[in-house]
């Protein structure tokens, strides 16, 4: 039971990260590198506001073009990225300032460069925790120490809040699968948005149970799922506007 449902919310949660994982399929052997917590701005940069975040990031890229003799980004490689620009060196807000296109400071090429980064750091963080492909629930675990890394405002997403749940049933299940009789390692949240939308990974295995075509269950139809969505909007919702026309 727990094996058809953790390949239920493997599909669930892939299909938000396809584009992201794709992405990091470029650059995920790249070794060596600064972690994403090191900043390539100031080391107060988790005390600036996220608009001065956005600013002081495309300065930082602007440096790297002038570094390259660019005044564009277009045909920007990933060698220049990382061995000029150093986009490895951006700390989560940063990244997360880019890949939103916060104050539309960036382009789109960026955002993509922004967004393999990000994906890359996933990566990596799966790889050391199962670097011989038999520990998923460690590799799942991993995810979500990415995902609680990150910074407030991306923490604030609606897209985070769903990952974060999603990874979370997937190494509980994967954790019981590997280690029956064992409790698995506790990665529950006092995010009450993420707990919705964990309980309607719940919802969506029992009304599975009862469904004559159980692949016709969306974890997005069941109720906490709504309701995670609706708290997310009134906690959110308003703020988020009022960033982006910051």
């Amino acid at each position: 039971m727990f094996s058809a449902f953790v390949k239920y919310v493997g599909r669930s949660y892939h299909s938000h990260a396809e584009a992201t994982k794709s992405a990091a399929a470029s650059i995920s052997d790249r070794s060596g590198q600064a972690t994403s917590t090191g900043s390539a701005a100031t080391a107060d940069a988790d005390k600036k506001s996220f608009s001065q975040v956005a600013v002081d990031t495309r300065k930082f890229l602007d440096a790297g073009y002038q570094k390259l003799g660019k005044v564009a980004d277009a045909g920007t490689s990933d060698q220049e990225w990382h061995g000029v620009i150093r986009i490895q060196t951006l700390d989560r807000r940063a990244l997360y300032a880019i890949t939103t296109n916060h104050g539309g400071l960036f382009s789109a090429t960026e955002v993509k460069a922004a967004k393999a980064e990000v994906a890359s750091i996933e990566a990596r963080a799966s790889r050391a925790a199962n670097p011989r492909g038999t520990d998923a629930a460690g590799a799942a675990k991993a995810t979500i120490t990415v995902l609680d890394g990150a910074g407030p405002e991306e923490k604030a997403s609606l897209d985070w809040a769903q990952k974060r749940a999603a990874a979370q049933v997937q190494y509980q299940g994967l954790a019981k699968e590997r280690h029956q009789g064992r409790a698995a390692l506790s990665v529950e949240t006092d995010n009450p948005v993420v707990n919705h939308f964990v309980k309607a990974y719940g919802e969506a295995e029992k009304a599975k149970r009862y469904a004559q075509d159980g692949a016709s269950i969306r974890v997005e139809d069941m109720p906490s799922w709504s309701k995670g969505v609706s708290l997310w909007k009134s906690l959110h919702e308003p703020q988020a506007k009022v960033l982006g026309h910051l």
